[in-house]
C-alpha cells in the first residue's frame, strides 16, 4: 500500500464515519440527537468509493470517496474534517501484506439537502490490510491484488 493511498485511507476514514453519521439523520426527523455509530467498508484496490452503514438514533446506507471525504447520501450529501491522533503502516517482506491502522477524531464541516443542518464529531478508527505480488523476490508497489479497508466511528449527532 502507497503512502499515498494510506494517507488518503485515513482521510476517507474519518469523512466515512461522518457521512454515515449524516446519512442517518435523512432518515428520521431533523431534530433527532443522540449517538450514532457507523462502519465504512471497501474491498476494492482500485476504488476509492466505500459503502457505508449507520446505526443509532437514525439508520441509514451511502456511499464516501476515501480520497476526497465527499459522501453521497439519499437526498443530500456531507462534508467532514478528521484530525488523525494515531497512526501505523508496515509491509511484511515474506509475505508483501501492507497493514494500515489510524484513529483520530473527525467534525461535520458541512452538508447539503437534508444533511445542510447537521451537526456531529466523535472519534474513528480505521485498519487496511492490502497484499502485492511478488516480483524477483520483492514486494512490488503496484496496485494490491486484495485489499480491505474498515472504519468504525461513534459520535453524537445533531441536527
Amino acid at each position: 500500500m502507497t503512502v499515498k493511498r494510506a494517507t488518503a485511507l485515513i482521510a476517507a476514514a474519518a469523512l466515512a464515519a461522518l457521512a454515515v453519521t449524516a446519512a442517518t439523520a435523512a432518515v428520521a426527523s431533523p431534530a433527532t440527537s443522540g449517538t450514532e455509530h457507523w462502519i465504512a467498508e471497501s474491498v476494492n484496490p482500485v476504488s476509492a468509493t466505500a459503502t457505508l452503514i449507520a446505526k443509532g438514533p437514525l439508520t441509514v446506507g451511502g456511499t464516501i470517496n476515501f480520497q476526497t471525504g465527499h459522501a453521497k447520501l439519499p437526498g443530500g450529501t456531507l462534508t467532514l474534517a478528521h484530525h488523525q491522533l494515531h497512526g501505523t503502516n508496515g509491509q511484511n517482506a515474506r509475505t508483501c501484506l501492507a497493514t494500515l491502522t489510524s484513529s483520530g477524531t473527525y467534525k461535520i464541516t458541512g452538508g447539503t439537502g437534508r444533511y445542510k443542518h447537521l451537526t456531529g464529531h466523535g472519534t474513528y478508527r480505521l485498519i487496511a490490510y492490502a497484499i502485492v505480488k511478488k516480483v524477483k523476490g520483492k514486494c512490488s508497489r503496484t496496485v494490491p491484488y486484495a485489499q480491505t479497508e474498515l472504519l468504525i466511528a461513534t459520535g453524537p449527532l445533531a441536527g
